[in-house]
């Protein structure tokens, strides 16, 4: 998990390659980091080569080390004042925050910058954009459109400062939480709705199977199936019915139905190729399927939020088997 936190360097080297240009001709309104009157004089530390000014400086905090991971507000402009990045408006959560792992790149980087830095303190860093292309976003040379800049200028609010280990752990928090909320949704819906169901070794809970034909569903049949999918609040978020000459649908009776060929790796959710494999023709049957099973941390569509449970209605309306050549 605490790979992702290295998205933030991309997310930097894309958007400076992308803005650049309507930087080059127009410049944004006022910066929300640290304002500034009149042009700020930067001092150079000697050891390090960062150019840097404080707004703002704790002299007595604890500083900022290298290895940890630093959340800071962060604007980056040219030097002519034209902002490029503002995490408050595009990449920063609530706060306006992104997370940045303190590694150095090279002599002069930001994160050498962000350690000379105490909790609360505000800051802007002049950054070579050549250095920081090559060997922070590690591309070949910095984008054609900023040939005619030498330094990026970096205005940096430290709001926190966290170990590996403190943001693998709150990661870790973060996502059991989610997975007892959903544990304790499906307990809630099974209450409400009076169902005493056991799950599969698996996890997949079938509700309902209504069955009238012993014939199982076996790998390389071709399977028929309408459906219908709704989330535990009873909202619908597909159907088969709505999906009326869509590729992979065909009509039975009437019905626009899902036409696959099953097999255990098929391309679906877990979930739905167990449940294909206990089927038979004709049958109808109601399955939960909890987010393990589904698409986990993933959203599906605008309405299927991450680690959600989903309700199926589904029945087999036809089933052609599989014949080996030469039987």
């Amino acid at each position: 998990m605490i790979k992702k936190m290295h998205s933030v360097l991309v997310l930097l080297s894309v958007l400076a390659i992308v803005n650049t240009t309507s930087a080059q001709t127009k410049t944004t309104g006022k910066k929300t980091t640290a304002a500034k009157s009149t042009k700020a004089t930067f001092t150079k530390d000697p050891v390090t080569g960062v150019e840097y000014h404080f707004f703002k400086h704790d002299k007595k905090g604890k500083l900022a080390t290298m290895g940890e991971f630093a959340s800071v507000t962060l604007i980056y402009e040219t030097e002519g004042d034209s902002i490029i990045f503002d995490s408050h408006k595009k990449g920063g959560d609530s706060l306006g925050a992104v997370t940045i792992p303190i590694k150095k790149s090279f002599n002069g980087c930001l994160e050498q910058g962000i350690a000379m830095m105490a909790i609360g303190d505000s800051a802007e860093f002049k950054v070579n954009i050549d250095s920081l292309f090559t060997k922070t976003f590690h591309t070949r040379a910095k984008p054609p459109k900023m040939a005619s800049y030498k330094n990026l200028v970096f205005q940096v609010r430290l709001l926190k400062v966290q170990t590996e280990k403190e943001i693998t752990d709150q990661q870790q928090k973060a996502l059991d939480d989610i997975k007892n909320k959903e544990r304790n949704s499906i307990a809630k819906y099974f209450s409400d709705s009076n169902i005493h169901v056991t799950p599969t070794t698996d996890s997949l809970f079938i509700i309902k199977q209504v069955s009238t034909n012993n014939d199982p569903i076996q790998s390389g049949d071709s399977v028929f199936i309408t459906y219908a999918g709704r989330l535990l609040n009873g909202t619908l978020f597909d159907q088969s019915a709505d999906h009326a000459g869509a590729g992979g649908f065909v009509t039975i009776n009437g019905r626009p139905t899902l036409a696959i060929v099953y097999t255990p790796s098929m391309h679906l959710i877990q979930g739905w190729i167990e449940a294909i494999g206990k089927m038979h023709l004709g049958d109808k049957m109601t399955i939960l399927v909890p987010s393990t099973l589904g698409y986990g941390a993933r959203s599906a569509g605008p309405k299927i939020p991450p680690y959600s449970p989903l309700l199926f209605d589904m029945e087999m309306l036809k089933v052609v088997h599989n014949t080996p050549a030469g039987k």
